[in-house]
């Protein structure tokens, strides 16, 4: 909200978006891991690969961090320009945007001391989210350290399209009738499909959901409702959110996952 406050004279617009919504439903738990298990110190130098960018742009205004904000499209220069100009001033160059894909990022080996992606990997289709993996771990120096998240599902993986031209799936060209969108992983897929394409080892693995009151369905998917209770996604993932098991049932759930690079020997 602040960021909105201090964003308010010079960009009305983007000012008034955070603070009507500072940060969507199911990120807050989702941001509030990143921040406790990435241990990003000042002068680090962090790769967001395609998160929600406030996040990103915290790490550099109160962590003192050197970030590099990326995504396949250039959407959020403009707004997170306009962020960064605000809350950085001076130190504006401690955060730099770029368009790069995650399957192929234009890094050299062992750039960064600390990476994060907040619900990103898994709209890459094909195999994507493997070659997305294998190209974070390259990127990463030995001894850092990736947090990644990514949508959970107790029954089972699963693999979920929208119609050519969704806005939610903003990212693919609205040239077929069905467009992959997302896939939402079980501990097999977890495994198989991001942590050993990795090759990086296993540091935490946690779960956070609905545990009995599906908020997001009953309140935040309501048509009529839906822009009216924006500025109240902050209380909602605080009375519905938390921490579960690995086959605890929940309607809204992700897994959020730590991993560290191997120091060679």
């Amino acid at each position: 909200m602040l960021v909105g406050l201090r964003t308010l004279p010079v960009a009305l617009r983007h000012g008034l978006k955070r603070l009507i919504l500072p940060v969507e439903y199911i990120r807050y738990a989702e941001n509030v891991y990143v921040l406790q298990h990435l241990d990003v110190r000042p002068g680090a130098l962090v790769l967001d690969v395609g998160s929600p960018k406030l996040l990103s742009l915290f790490l550099a205004a109160r962590r003192g961090a050197h970030v590099h904000a990326t995504d396949l499209l250039d959407y959020f220069f403009d707004a997170s320009g306009a962020y960064a100009d605000r809350v950085l001033g001076a130190q504006r160059d401690r955060y730099v945007m770029r368009t790069e894909d995650a399957r192929a990022l234009k890094y050299p080996d062992d750039t960064f001391d600390r990476i994060f992606s907040i619900s990103t990997i898994e709209h890459i289709p094909d195999e994507g989210d493997s070659e997305a993996m294998e190209e974070l771990a390259r990127v990463l120096k030995p001894g850092g350290i990736c947090c990644l998240t990514v949508p959970w599902r107790d029954t089972g993986y699963v693999e979920q399209y929208k119609s050519g031209g969704d806005p939610e799936a903003y990212w693919v060209a609205a040239t077929e009738q069905r467009v992959f969108y997302q896939r939402a992983y079980d501990r097999p897929t977890l495994e198989d499909r991001l942590i050993k394409p990795s090759g990086l080892e296993v540091v935490d693995v946690s779960f956070w959901g609905e545990r009995h009151v599906p908020g997001e369905r009953l309140l935040l998917s309501q048509r009529l409702l839906r822009y009216a209770l924006l500025p109240l996604h902050f209380p909602f993932a605080v009375w519905f959110l938390r921490r579960l098991g690995e086959r605890e049932p929940s309607r809204k759930k992700v897994a959020c996952v730590t991993l560290r690079k191997p120091v060679a020997r």
